[in-house]
């Protein structure tokens, strides 16, 4: 019992190290997720006990994969894209960790807090780099601002959660609320058009929904949208970006639709299981590029071009073909799906419900994946995982009166 108990408690306190470095350090995150499957195996061996796996799941992300081994079978370059899958075998673990390793308040409250943290050092880096090394876009420890907003976007229903909690300390409460505004004012600032729109539905999808905070909310709402609009306003830079929101001749605008019209093009001529993992850059940059395209591979501008379609539903089509679009849908309508009803059935029962936070972040990531690809990004996907897996069992953590789940 000894050595389990120390077991476990070494387990939660590589997640803790995960989830904080997971916004800051995709090396850092590598080593703890590297850590928690080495110490998940030997003690498997050791003593011959295997956490506990949600079988409705396990069989989900092993169908998924078995379509995806399959694609990656008949890709154009059939070992690069087994190294894909591979890698996004690995992106999973994090789901799993959450939902086996977190059994307690005490747990939950650890996790959180180190996230709370996690979340503001990223925001005090993005901040750095807007007001003080003056970039157009801030993107904190991210690739591109483009992350960065999506990796916001999961942060911001997490942080309110936090201060629904009776468990957890006022102080972090109160620092959540802090990290809140600060991350919504980063999202403005990481200037992700697609991210603005998303979380702008996702808050409307929130109030229509939760009957608890519906007053609130639009009060709230209200004057968020009209600070978030004097921002921009203020800033003729926002300003300009704004307006591109509806400028049918705005260059990244044109060059997505001519990205979007080649990807048809890639479907039609491999319907059934798309060209591989990974192998958009290579096909569409040398075979499908339109020849009105402006964003196109230059060596001496050191231009690679570009890696995705800047949509979820094309690039899981283009490399997938049908049986790519088929596990995409397959896997996460059943997530879409079990967060509502976890939600329907929480409803009532906590202040806010845990299965709805998991379904606004889900909701937002996809409806920013309909103008950039970030449901693919390892960072992301693994925050993302680990927030899924998390919120999967935290209702039952939190109605449990501080018991270990068993």
């Amino acid at each position: 019992m000894k050595f389990k108990m120390t077991y476990e408690e070494f387990i939660y306190r590589l997640l803790i190290i995960l989830i904080f470095a997971v916004n800051i350090s995709t090396a850092a995150t590598s080593l703890a997720v590297g850590l928690i499957t080495a110490a998940i195996i030997f003690h498997g061996i050791k003593c011959k006990k295997w956490p506990q796996v949600d079988r409705q799941i396990g069989y989900l992300i092993a169908a998924y994969f078995a379509l995806q081994i399959i694609i990656a079978a008949f890709s154009l370059n059939p070992l690069y894209s087994f190294r894909e899958v591979v890698g996004e075998i690995h992106r999973c673990f994090p789901l799993f960790f959450a939902m086996a390793f977190i059994k307690s308040q005490r747990h939950l409250r650890g996790i959180l807090t180190a996230f709370l943290f996690s979340v503001l050092v990223n925001n005090l880096c993005g901040a750095y780099q807007y007001f003080f090394l003056h970039l157009n876009r801030a993107y904190a420890f991210s690739h591109t601002p483009t992350f960065y907003a999506s990796f916001l976007l999961m942060q911001i229903p997490v942080l309110i959660f936090i201060t629904t909690l009776k468990f957890m300390p006022k102080w972090s409460k109160k620092l959540s609320v802090f990290v809140t505004l600060f991350s919504i004012l980063m999202l403005i600032l990481s200037v992700t058009r697609g991210a603005w729109l998303s979380f702008l539905i996702v808050a409307l999808t929130f109030i229509a929904l939760d009957n608890n905070w519906r007053k609130k909310s639009i009060k709230y709402f209200a004057g968020g949208l009209a600070i978030s609009l004097a921002i921009i306003i203020i800033s003729p830079t926002l300003q300009a970006r704004a307006v591109t929101l509806w400028n049918p001749t705005f260059r990244s605008n044109t060059e997505r639709i001519l990205m979007w019209q080649s990807s048809i093009e890639i479907i039609k001529d491999y319907p059934i299981h798309g060209i591989g993992q990974k192998m958009f850059q290579k096909v569409y940059n040398n075979e499908y590029i339109s020849p009105k395209a402006k964003e196109r591979p230059n060596k001496k501008k050191n231009r690679e071009g570009h890696t995705h379609p800047h949509n979820n539903l094309f690039n899981v089509t283009t490399e997938g073909g049908i049986l790519g679009l088929v596990a995409f849908v397959m896997l996460h309508g059943y997530f879409f799906r079990r967060l509502y009803l976890l939600y329907k059935n929480e409803r009532g029962k906590m202040l806010l419900s845990s299965g709805l936070v998991g379904f606004l972040i889900l909701l937002a990531l996809q409806l920013e994946g309909l103008t950039d690809t970030n449901m693919n990004q390892v960072p992301i996907m693994r925050e993302y995982w680990f927030l899924i897996g998390m919120l999967l069992i935290a209702g039952k953590i939190v109605n449990n009166s501080g018991k270990e789940l068993i």
